[in-house]
């Protein structure tokens, strides 16, 4: 347990120390939050303004998630390596997956209190949201599936890619392009068919129709039928078990 604490204390507050990763997790999703409400939701009609600006919120939180996942793991990661960190670590009785498991603690964290940030935020511009006990208890066991995911991705970049602004860069160039192509960015039935298939089983953008749907109502299509439920939660899973074993592979034992 102390290994864990250690790496996730010192995993936290790098990620409240790095400018960027400040900027990409917490204020790029607030800027297009900003944007989708005094923009893009204009001409939506009064009655279903409250809702779509939820929903936008959602949609900000979600990305949020996936880009602390995608770039502030990754960032950590190659800090970590070029300051010799995992060398040293081989000469300690420390396990590869418990300081893993600190990185992603630290991870879902950072990600937690911005999403906390964007929810405020989004509220305070009239964004509203149709919640039961039952149907936000699943959005959060959702949500924190869709960090897992990203996090698998954060680990797989951060562990191919040892420059650190090449992993920070891959981590939001990945996370920004899915995001557009699969319907975080823009609504479900704005995409044409084919992305529409492929935001069904992209994990991040399947977990965000899922919560809308607990939270706001019809998104354009059923996300919890129980092969979507499957994939989700498979795709996921395999995104951060591939993640800890390259981690654990090309940090630990190629140093």
């Amino acid at each position: 347990m102390n290994q864990i604490s250690a790496t996730f204390i010192k995993s936290l507050k790098d990620n409240f120390r790095n400018k960027s990763a400040l900027f990409w997790v917490i204020a790029w999703p607030v800027i297009w939050l900003l944007l989708a409400v005094f923009v893009f939701l204009r001409q939506v009609p009064t009655e279903y303004a409250a809702l779509a600006k939820g929903q936008s919120t959602i949609s900000m939180v979600t990305f949020s998630i996936m880009i602390c996942g995608m770039t502030s793991l990754p960032a950590n990661i190659s800090e970590d390596r070029q300051r010799g960190l995992f060398q040293k670590l081989k000469t300690m009785p420390v396990q590869p997956w418990k300081e893993a498991i600190g990185k992603i603690l630290a991870v879902l964290t950072f990600g937690l209190a911005s999403a906390a940030i964007i929810v405020i935020v989004g509220v305070l511009l009239g964004g509203r949201f149709n919640i039961t006990a039952i149907g936000l208890l699943k959005s959060l066991g959702f949500l924190f599936l869709g960090t897992l995911a990203s996090a698998g991705v954060g680990l797989i970049v951060g562990s191919l890619i040892k420059n650190i602004q090449g992993a920070i860069m891959t981590g939001v160039g990945i996370a920004v392009v899915t995001s557009a192509i699969s319907g975080v960015f823009f609504q479900y039935s704005m995409l044409p068919p084919v992305l529409q298939k492929f935001s069904r089983i992209w994990p991040m953008s399947a977990a965000n129709s899922i919560i809308i749907n607990y939270l706001i109502g019809d998104i354009g299509y059923n996300p919890l039928t129980a092969l979507n439920l499957s994939l989700t939660i498979a795709i996921s899973l395999l995104f951060f078990t591939t993640g800890v074993i390259l981690y654990t592979v090309y940090c630990w034992r190629s140093e």
